[in-house]
């Protein structure tokens, strides 16, 4: 089996480290993969163990994708036998590219925006097969209410891999944390919530610094909010590079201010390494369980923020308690190794692969 894994430039900001896992996971099972991949990504961001085509990408949604459908000789020559679109934002060219090829189309969702996508490639007549994947359980029942063509819908989870060791973030006698903060770098009322919050704890936790993360976006609103509150001794802003999220699980505490419907690997990434996580509730996210996984604030609430935050300064033994906790869950319910398994099962089932058995010993 030959797949074509078709990636943007968003998608690998959040998942650069699981793409890789995956092609490797592909490639041990006996699965010959071709990335698709945006140009401008560095050479040791993509596997040197599969064939590259690249392509332009692009925030236009028609440029995007003309642009994927340029790859469509290059894809033929490599009789490609099924394409794996990986975010919402490539469905629609992904899909003209499985009707000319004549192969399968696998469909992942991992935000709430990929939802209203599933009407629009319902209009791409004529692909073989095809199969939506989600992230999230909340994620694959809203495609199942929009799926009114039965298209096959299922839950596989991003895996990771799980360190075997309990974290040992901020100690007992820690008086400053690293901590991240990490949205979508657009300044909201949520963004606000957490700088007033930030503004009360500096006071009386000098020491301890804030690393704003905020997705590719201008995040010179909140610098002006944080000037504003005299915070720019506290506040600092991470600019954005492919594979950087990767270095923020070295804090000590990830911060989400806002509920934004994505599934995300920074997250779960967070719980396999033991960083505690304390995040605004989603309604999207089933791995955000209070207390089980993170811990949940209810609203954009500045005390909220305050009591949580302060709670991990003067108590870290409950910071590594939760930590430990999401550890295990997150391992024993995103596996990588499930993942690979449950893809190459979807895979062969579209493709109608059989399913190789391991010989016997004599």
């Amino acid at each position: 089996m030959r797949v074509a894994l078709v990636a943007n430039t968003a998608w690998l900001d959040e998942n650069l480290s699981r793409l890789r896992r995956l092609v490797v996971g592909l490639i041990d099972e006996q699965v010959s993969v071709v990335q698709v991949l945006p140009q401008g990504l560095a050479k040791e961001d993509s596997s040197g163990f599969c064939e590259n085509v690249l392509w332009r990408d692009s925030r236009w949604s028609l440029i995007r994708r003309y642009n994927l459908g340029r790859t469509l000789q290059h894809l033929r020559s490599s009789q490609v036998d099924l394409i794996h679109a990986l975010d919402g934002r490539t469905w629609l060219g992904s899909a003209n590219l499985a009707k000319q090829l004549g192969v399968p189309l696998v469909l992942e969702a991992s935000s709430d925006l990929d939802v209203p996508l599933a009407d629009r490639v319902k209009r791409v007549k004529g692909i073989t097969a095809a199969a939506f994947v989600a992230s999230t359980a909340p994620l694959a029942e809203a495609i199942e209410k929009k799926n009114t063509e039965n298209t096959p819908v299922q839950v596989i989870r991003p895996g990771v891999h799980v360190s075997k060791e309990r974290g040992t973030a901020a100690d007992e006698s820690a008086e400053a944390l690293c901590v991240i903060v990490s949205g979508n770098g657009i300044y909201d009322q949520a963004y606000d919530a957490v700088l007033q919050a930030i503004q009360l704890i500096s006071q009386n936790h000098q020491q301890t610094q804030f690393f704003f993360d905020g997705q590719d976006s201008d995040q010179y609103a909140i610098w002006q909010a944080a000037k504003k509150y005299d915070l720019l001794s506290n506040v600092s802003l991470v600019p954005r590079r492919l594979g950087h999220r990767e270095l923020l699980l070295r804090a000590d505490v990830l911060i989400h201010p806002q509920s934004l419907g994505r599934s995300r690997m920074l997250t779960l990434g967070a719980m396999a390494q033991s960083v505690p996580v304390i995040a605004l509730k989603d309604p999207w996210l089933d791995y955000l369980i209070d207390r089980e996984s993170a811990w949940i604030i209810d609203r954009p609430d500045p005390e909220l923020w305050i009591e949580r935050i302060t709670q991990m300064i003067q108590t870290p033994s409950q910071g590594r308690d939760l930590a430990e906790r999401a550890r295990k869950w997150v391992g024993e319910n995103h596996q990588a190794t499930k993942e690979i398994d449950q893809t190459l099962t979807l895979y062969r089932q579209l493709t109608g692969e059989s399913i190789k058995f391991p010989q016997g010993q004599p």
